[in-house]
């Protein structure tokens, strides 16, 4: 029988359209369903929640979110949500393709990390 120690404390999840993310959960992700901003949002809160509370739970080290979803909320409030270590947040490119927001983010982050625009 497997305990706790023998495996790996953290999980994956992805955040996005039914439709969308449901195939990743073959793979073993856990899939938080959402087709709205704020929805993605709410989920975004509740999986920092847990996974930096100190009681017994599901915790994540990496939470994907379908990017057109980001592109929507209220930057202030999505920086303050993914701020920090864990889960760490990577953005993907819905079913009709990237819109460049987390491209543009990416450079954002990078120029603000070392000074000059390298990507």
């Amino acid at each position: 029988m497997s305990t706790n120690k023998d495996t790996n404390e953290y999980s994956l999840a992805i955040i996005g359209p039914a439709d969308t993310v449901s195939g990743f959960k073959a793979l073993g992700v856990d899939m938080f369903a959402a087709t709205t901003a704020e929805e993605a949002l709410d989920h975004l809160r509740n999986i920092k929640k847990q996974t930096l509370s100190t009681e017994a739970g599901k915790k994540y080290a990496v939470v994907c979110v379908i990017e057109d979803l980001v592109s929507l909320v209220d930057q202030a409030e999505y920086a303050k949500v993914v701020s920090g270590a864990l889960p760490a947040v990577v953005l993907l490119p819905g079913l009709e393709g990237s819109s460049g927001f987390a491209i543009e983010r990416l450079r954002g982050l990078a120029e603000k990390a070392v000074g000059a625009a390298i990507i």
